[in-house]
């Protein structure tokens, strides 16, 4: 379906019953994944109009995955596309797999790079909203 799909195995925690910790996460973060993640979390709100806590705190995850990788993916991206500051990112689910996908938005018609970060198990399935590859969540990721 894609030409290029990295498989990442990445943890994805969610305990319901000690609560969603993704202020913790966002905290974290660096500066522009912080804003990343605001900027996610307002885009699927506009699709979905209320958001689960798991949902914020899978955000969070994601934002955390790309803000912890980036130095490799800017890498690889840059192998792709050249140099570039700033980044279309798209988050979605197929089934219980998430994907992230980077776009350059200055060549839109070439495939974009999907990464495979994780599989929800059915407690996640039912609690986190995320949309299909038809509608993702998309943002842009200015550097």
């Amino acid at each position: 379906m894609w030409d290029i799909l990295l498989q990442v195995a990445v943890a994805f925690v969610v305990g319901a019953s000690v609560g969603y910790a993704f202020e913790a996460v966002v905290e974290a973060l660096s500066r522009h994944f912080a804003g990343l993640w605001e900027s996610l979390v307002i885009a699927s709100q506009e699709i979905f109009g209320y958001l689960t806590e798991a949902t914020k705190y899978c955000l969070a995850l994601l934002a955390q995955f790309l803000d912890n990788n980036w130095s490799e993916i800017e890498s690889y991206l840059r192998q792709e596309f050249g140099y570039r500051s700033e980044w279309l990112i798209g988050i979605f689910r197929d089934g219980l797999d998430v994907f992230i996908e980077i776009v350059d938005p200055y060549q839109q018609h070439k495939d974009p790079v999907v990464i495979s970060v994780t599989a929800l198990d059915n407690k996640q399935q039912a609690e986190v909203q995320l949309p299909t590859v038809q509608n993702p969540v998309v943002t842009t990721l200015i550097l």
